[in-house]
């Protein structure tokens, strides 16, 4: 046998013994972060899933960003050095790009590279095979305002009949919770929310409701967000077929049918129910002028006070 094939075998059983197998399979899902309608002052976050075939073993994961321009905009929840722990096959972490209310407009590319390597073998100072991945990294920021989304589910919360509390009378407050996916640049919530309300059976339309307050979705986030609606609805249990609008259309996901369920006044331990705010507006008149004809009875007196003692001096 020659002398340079001595050498090759001898080569290849020290690669043998002294280097780590390198792991069935390493990726990541998606393989991009990617938005186009970034605003100043925004937040952007994007889940990534780190995947392994074969998570024999813990890897020490090392994360580089290079995006020029933005570099210092972007963090990731876990921070650029992590451990892949052993047995688990999928690790989330989430890039977050926040974008400074003076960034320059225009487009921002680059890429995060992933390394992992064996942690065994650096604990032991032996040679693995390092293994990586790319996420690639594509943003803009605009001046353009977005107002886009998508409803991912609507329900109604527990519900109390309305009451009347001396000669106020004091609505049914029916509130929504809608899981809204906020896709625009600004802070969203829907156009408009009808409410078809029928009897159970669906047999007639009893009243047709819009909701009169809403809180909001911030920009790119998936969260729910509460929709107020009152009514003189007693007790009962009601159809409702339900319209989401953004701007004059149904927005994607937006219609749909659930029954509601009112529940007689004093039921619910804590219920918050319908406030003075929320008096109809010739009871929240009756409460203003109860309040202005007070304040002048007490300024006519305080006047009649100041008065006698100016005629004492």
């Amino acid at each position: 046998m020659s002398c340079k094939n001595l050498l090759l075998i001898l080569f290849a059983f020290i690669f043998l013994v002294f280097t780590k197998p390198a792991e069935a399979g390493f990726g990541i899902s998606p393989p991009y972060v990617s938005n186009d309608n970034l605003a100043r002052g925004s937040v952007y976050e994007k889940k990534i899933t780190l995947v392994r075939g074969n998570p024999d073993e813990d890897l020490k994961a090392e994360l580089t960003v290079n995006v020029p321009g933005a570099n210092d905009w972007i963090t990731i929840n876990r921070g650029l050095e992590f451990i892949l722990p052993k047995g688990e096959k999928q690790v989330p972490i989430i890039v977050r790009v926040q974008v400074p209310k003076d960034a320059p407009l225009g487009d921002y590319k680059g890429n995060i590279r992933i390394k992992t390597s064996s942690l065994e073998a650096l604990q032991k100072g032996t040679v693995s095979i390092a293994l990586g991945a790319q996420i690639d990294v594509d943003l803009k920021v605009t001046n353009a305002k977005i107002f886009d989304f998508i409803v991912r589910g609507f329900r109604f919360l527990s519900s109390e009949e309305g009451f009347v509390k001396w000669i106020f009378h004091f609505p049914t407050k029916i509130t929504a919770e809608i899981q809204l996916e906020n896709l625009g640049n600004i802070n969203c919530k829907p156009t408009k929310i009808s409410l078809e309300v029928y009897d159970e059976n669906k047999t007639h339309l009893i009243k047709e409701l819009n909701a009169q307050k809403m809180t909001t979705v911030k920009p790119f986030e998936t969260d729910s967000l509460k929709a107020i609606f009152l009514s003189d609805l007693k007790a009962g249990t009601y159809y409702i077929h339900y319209k989401i609008y953004k701007n004059q259309e149904i927005a994607q996901g937006g219609e749909g049918d659930l029954h509601l369920s009112i529940v007689p006044h004093g039921t619910i331990l804590g219920y918050e129910g319908a406030t003075i705010f929320d008096l109809p507006f010739s009871e929240k008149l009756i409460i203003l002028a109860l309040i202005v004809t007070v304040l002048a009875i007490s300024g006519f007196g305080l006047l009649k006070s100041l008065k006698k003692i100016s005629r004492k001096k």
